[in-house]
């Protein structure tokens, strides 16, 4: 009976210390919350960054020479969308061999793509 009792009372110093331990834990305010969690950027809006990365850098350094009204930019790249889909995916066209993407590029345009459910 005694070596019960030992144990129960063990037990609760050991329960009051871990309740100790967890009131003097600075608790998180609304004031550093986000430096605690950075927001996550949204996944669309990532893969259509990446998008433009290669829109940019890749197909519109020949469109500048051989199709200036054909540039692609933030504001007209989704209404562009089918139209890169066709080119680049469906019929090959695109681009031109002396631009080739490599597959990670590919692979970002269909990403990007297939995240604007245009059918």
């Amino acid at each position: 009976m005694k070596n019960q009792s030992h144990k129960i009372l063990g037990l609760g110093i050991l329960i009051a210390g871990i309740i100790l331990l967890m009131s003097a834990a600075p608790k998180p305010s609304a004031n550093n919350m986000t430096t605690m969690n950075p927001p996550v950027k949204d996944s669309t809006e990532e893969l259509k960054a990446q998008a433009l990365k290669v829109l940019e850098t890749r197909c519109n350094v020949c469109h500048k020479k051989k199709n200036p009204f054909m540039l692609f930019k933030e504001k007209n790249m989704e209404k562009r969308a089918e139209k890169i889909n066709k080119m680049v995916f469906i019929t090959g066209r695109m681009p031109k061999g002396d631009t080739p993407l490599t597959q990670k590029e590919y692979d970002t345009l269909k990403n990007w793509i297939n995240s604007l459910n245009l059918n």
